[in-house]
């Protein structure tokens, strides 16, 4: 690990003890575990005393198919609480090529500095000159000014210079650490980039090993979806997300989108002039397009995944795709998370529609659905920090609840993360996913896809109940959404992409990372290994975010997705009753009525050192009453992954 104190300009290398990687893998498992030794948790996200920590996933570096992702780890400036990113791209295996895992950076440059990593050193630059550059200028700049064609670059721009609590990092260009404002965590210590000159390692595989890699290619290759996937990328789900009525549209005042099929994947294909992939990627489900005609004749860049495209586009009545791959543009360029920002603008609009703010407002903009001039104009205002874009730049719970009016009921949040783009009430686990979530709400940190790809079949053989598999209704989503959980800790802490590993296998049973994991370090990992640390992960998260501030009541919904029925496609009529998975949940993850671990649990799991570190709830706090039950706990040690018996 290479720890870079921006006060002091000092930097200095240190081993890691080999047991962690039993215990919390890599990746996101560790950041939890180093955040709950080493930050204080008084600390506030914007000081300099926060950590920000890039950690490289357990099999970023070796011959793991899709094994490409880095986690990025601070307190929150959007949340407060423990935030958390993730990117894929090069970044983590020229990490690992230099013998690295983690760099961990504290304190605050008096001046702009870019970090520099190679072979023969690591050491802090002046960067003044990058200050005030975009994301793509200061990648364009760094390239000419190291001589390197393709350097690789995690950066900031102007959103995370001016501590825009919604500002993302940009890796290599067509990645991103989009959530939970890592970007202004960044920005905070003065540190505009990040460069590393590093070959991936060139991994020696055994036989094991290679029956492993190539068993685990043909399950991605093998998957129904992996043609789709392969060409379209996520954007290619789009038109499915309506179909099934659950697509959030005009700030999730609809489920259904009439302008779909002229801003889904299918649409962007014309344009695509090549297809790109991560750090050892079957899939290769990322692409560069140019437009060649029209108004925006030579706009060209990344083509936007899923999330983007109905952040930007159905969730702001926006059906121009020319105009919504400009917008996926600047927000990249500008360094702002396109989801939250997508979200705030479609707040913004669903508030002017309403009659609640006016162009007095809004600096004169006319936020009538899909007005993508006074989209990009916002944009703008927000990462600068301007007018009526300041407000909206803190996100939807904060500028809620400094416009009034009854502007909260529009704010569609999570613990201050704005959703992604399922609607809850037309897929019950997602929801439950949402309310539940470490980060807050969004779907990519529990992934609970089973309720909609399983069958009632398999549902009941996995949890014991077949209505787990029917995204429509609440019976058994508490063990869909525990098996999830666990499953995507797993792999962010392994640093495997969910594209492949969920999107396209869809197992859900960690066999085949196990398979990976194993033959590749050596360290006798079983899936059952795998979920005790995924279980450790999740609950000592929840121990650091109770210790920022947020207990069981932070586990909700906004009222709307709870009182207001969905108004078309197969959830017609329906809300989401959250309660009763909430408790579903909290039984089968062995946490008491409130959604916490006591020091039973802990101990089971060796995390009281940890616990008693971030500042874990004091023993006796809560009353014996409201504790799982010696015996429960025990049942619950022995349950499989489902967690049923």
């Amino acid at each position: 690990m290479v720890e870079v104190d921006l006060t002091a300009g000092r930097i200095q290398t240190q081993d890691l003890d080999e047991s962690l990687k039993a215990r919390f893998l890599g990746g996101r498992g560790l950041n939890a575990w180093l955040v709950s030794r080493l930050l204080d948790p008084e600390t506030e996200p914007l000081e300099p005393d926060n950590l920000l920590l890039f950690s490289a996933g357990l099999l970023a570096g070796t011959a793991a198919p899709g094994a490409s992702r880095l986690h990025v780890t601070a307190r929150s400036p959007q949340t407060g609480l423990l935030g958390s990113s993730n990117a894929g791209g090069f970044f983590a295996a020229g990490l690992r090529g230099l013998g690295l895992t983690t760099l961990l950076i504290r304190g605050r440059s008096p001046r702009p500095v870019i970090l520099l990593l190679d072979q023969e050193r690591v050491e802090l630059r002046e960067a003044g000159h990058l200050w005030g550059l975009d994301t793509w200028q200061t990648e364009e700049a760094l390239s000419r000014e190291l001589g390197r064609p393709k350097p690789r670059v995690i950066a900031i721009g102007p959103a995370g210079e001016n501590l825009v609590p919604m500002a993302c990092l940009i890796v290599g260009r067509h990645s991103a650490a989009g959530r939970t404002g890592m970007g202004a965590v960044m920005g905070s210590k003065n540190l505009k980039a990040i460069v590393l000159e590093a070959k991936p390692p060139r991994p020696e595989i055994t036989g094991r090993g290679r029956k492993a890699v190539a068993d685990y290619v043909e399950l991605m290759k093998s998957s129904p979806e992996y043609q789709t996937m392969s060409l379209d990328g996520q954007s290619g789900y789009l038109t499915w997300a309506n179909e099934m009525g659950l697509l959030a549209t005009r700030n999730y005042r609809r489920t259904r989108f009439e302008a779909v099929d002229r801003i889904n994947g299918r649409a962007v294909r014309p344009h695509v002039v090549n297809r790109r992939a991560c750090h050892r990627c079957p899939v290769h489900c990322k692409a560069d397009y140019r437009l060649n005609q029209g108004p925006r004749k030579g706009l060209a860049g990344p083509r936007p995944e899923f999330e983007s495209l109905a952040a930007l586009g159905s969730k702001c009545g926006l059906g121009d795709l020319d105009e919504l791959l400009f917008l996926n543009n600047l927000c990249s360029r500008l360094g702002l998370d396109t989801v939250s920002a997508g979200s705030t603008l479609a707040f913004a609009m669903d508030l002017f529609e309403a009659g609640l703010i006016s162009p007095e407002d809004t600096d004169g903009l006319d936020l009538n659905w899909g007005n993508a001039s006074a989209m990009s104009a916002l944009l703008e205002k927000m990462a600068h920090g301007e007018g009526f874009g300041a407000v909206l730049a803190r996100g939807v719970r904060s500028a809620a609840r400094e416009i009034g009016r009854g502007a909260e009921a529009f704010a569609h949040q999570v613990k201050g993360l704005e959703l992604s783009a399922y609607d809850p009430r037309a897929a019950k686990a997602t929801g439950l996913g949402y309310a539940v979530s470490s980060r807050g709400g969004d779907f990519g940190h529990i992934f609970a896809s089973p309720e909609y790809r399983w069958t009632p079949e398999r549902a009941l053989e996995q949890f014991g109940d077949p209505r787990a598999a029917d995204r429509l209704v609440e019976g058994g989503k508490g063990a869909v959404v525990r098996r999830s959980a666990m499953v995507s800790a797993a792999l962010d802490s392994l640093g495997l992409c969910k594209v492949g590993s969920l999107g396209l296998i869809g197992r859900f049973d960690l066999v085949a990372e196990a398979d990976l994991a194993s033959a590749l370090t050596g360290l006798g990992l079983d899936p059952g290994a795998l979920f005790q640390a995924a279980e450790r992960i999740l609950n000592l998260e929840r121990v650091l975010n109770y210790r920022f501030g947020a207990g069981g009541e932070e586990d909700t919904l906004p009222s709307f997705f709870q009182e207001a029925p969905a108004p078309e496609g197969p959830a017609v009529g329906r809300v989401v009753h959250l309660e009763t998975m909430l408790q579903q949940f909290y039984q089968v993850m062995g946490w008491d009525k409130h959604g916490l671990p006591d020091e039973d649990l802990l101990g089971d799991l060796g995390l009281l050192e940890e616990a008693a570190r971030a500042g874990g709830r004091p023993a006796g706090e809560v009353g014996r009453e409201d504790r799982t039950s010696t015996a429960a706990r025990s049942s619950r040690g022995r349950k499989g992954p489902s967690g049923r018996d």
